[in-house]
């Protein structure tokens, strides 16, 4: 079995937002230094518009003057990231899974937030790390495929694998 990491943690993100979003529990982590965030107008204007589902995501932002916010807090579980690289991301992720996808905008955003956190292929992850990945992903309601549809899970049998080996020998 072979497991695509960023593919699972996508899976694991997009159901954890899901959920946050039908409990209405999302934890915030206020910024020491609140950050400015200036965006261009249609991006702005976007932001205003998801700005209750975005701060369900457990964002604190506030409007600050002509195409800007101040970012004053952020999900709890992105503290290790840069807030304003975040939001952007989630902005342009967003977009882009509205124009390919039609989908609603707490489903949209799930997507667009787990795809801007999930962990990145190639990244090393460690024997405990990948055990609790694999744990999280069978915990799913849906462990074999990502918010997109492509699989999370692939199965090569053995004689399969001996197949593929034997050639070299």
């Amino acid at each position: 079995m072979v497991i695509d990491q960023q593919g699972a943690h996508e899976r694991i993100l997009y159901e954890r937002v899901l959920n946050a979003f039908e409990k209405q529990m999302s934890a915030t982590q206020q910024e020491l230094f609140p950050k400015t965030i200036e965006l261009n107008t249609t991006d702005f204007a976007l932001v205003q518009e998801l700005q209750p589902e975005i701060q369900a995501l457990g964002f604190d932002i506030r409007e600050f003057g002509k195409n800007t916010f101040i970012i004053h807090g952020v999900p709890a579980d992105t503290v290790d990231h840069d807030s304003t690289e975040i939001l952007e991301g989630l902005i342009e992720n967003y977009k882009q899974n509205f124009q390919e996808l039609r989908s609603n905008k707490r489903e949209n955003l799930a997507r667009s937030m787990a795809k801007k956190m999930s962990i990145k292929s190639g990244t090393a992850l460690t024997q405990e790390e990948m055990n609790n990945l694999i744990d999280e992903l069978f915990a799913c309601k849906m462990p074999y495929s990502t918010p997109n549809g492509k699989p999370t899970i692939s199965t090569i049998a053995i004689d399969e694998l001996d197949k593929r080996f034997k050639k070299y020998f």
